[in-house]
């Protein structure tokens, strides 16, 4: 009956695929991951079950748990996603014996051409092209995606704000545009694919006193590895600048 159970979530997670992971959980590595926690916790005596009673209490909203070996205490995790000091619910605390796991998604199809290929950072594995040069502004990086039958980059949800900035830190460490905008209303900026920025995203999303408009005209949006090292968040700036850029398919 519970192996049953196991398969039935496990499918129900991993998805109809035919190319899925290979592990249905895996752990995060030191404290380079956390998750935003769900709801109370209550104790499991295995991480297996910890996850599996997170799929009963919140179904697909549980991607990930946190738990503790020792005391038995089980976490439940919205989605995994890289240390973002700005979230004051994220877990495990830095410091925590705990550990992360998160669960594994089924692998997209990536049409590799163009040089695309699948980033993957904690269950989270979408298709992007890097840039190796400077788009000469924003719409030239919308254009020069959509030419590759993509757009710019959406980070719209927390795991994906720390894809994006993991891969374009780690991969490319240059000033870099993301599909985010307020071009068309002031403060109202919207993500290529037509989603608002979400009252919660802004809440961490952005450099300290980000953004501010400064000389009236900025209005696109992009990360400043390379002019302004080890500072974590958006900026928005000047749509003419050129900068490199992150098309997702």
């Amino acid at each position: 009956m519970a192996l049953t159970l196991w398969l039935s979530l496990a499918f129900k997670v991993l998805g109809a695929s035919s190319e899925v992971r290979q592990f249905f959980l895996k752990q995060a590595s030191g404290q380079d991951c956390q998750t935003l926690q769900l709801g109370e916790s209550w104790i499991s005596h295995s991480v297996l079950d910890c996850q599996l009673k997170c799929f009963g209490r919140y179904s697909e909203n549980c991607q990930a748990v946190v738990y503790n070996s020792q005391t038995g205490i089980c976490r439940p995790g919205s989605i995994a996603f890289g240390p973002i000091e700005k979230v004051t619910t994220s877990i495990p605390e830095t410091g925590s014996s705990d550990k992360l796991y998160y669960v594994r998604q089924p692998i997209p199809p990536c049409n590799t051409s163009n040089n695309f290929s699948l980033y993957d950072v904690y269950g989270t594995s979408p298709c992007l092209y890097l840039s190796t040069s400077k788009a000469n502004n924003y719409n030239d990086a919308r254009t020069l995606c959509s030419q590759m039958n993509s757009r710019l980059f959406v980070a719209n949800t927390m795991a994906k704000f720390s894809l994006f900035w993991y891969t374009s830190e780690t991969h490319m460490n240059e000033d870099t545009f993301v599909g985010l905008q307020d071009i068309d209303a002031e403060g109202n900026f919207v993500w290529e694919n037509g989603e608002p920025l979400s009252p919660e995203q802004s809440q961490y999303v952005w450099l300290p006193s980000e953004p501010n408009d400064d000389y009236g005209d900025e209005d696109c949006v992009d990360v400043r590895h390379a002019d302004w090292p080890d500072e974590f968040g958006f900026n928005d700036g000047q749509c003419n600048e050129t900068r490199h850029y992150v098309c997702e398919r």
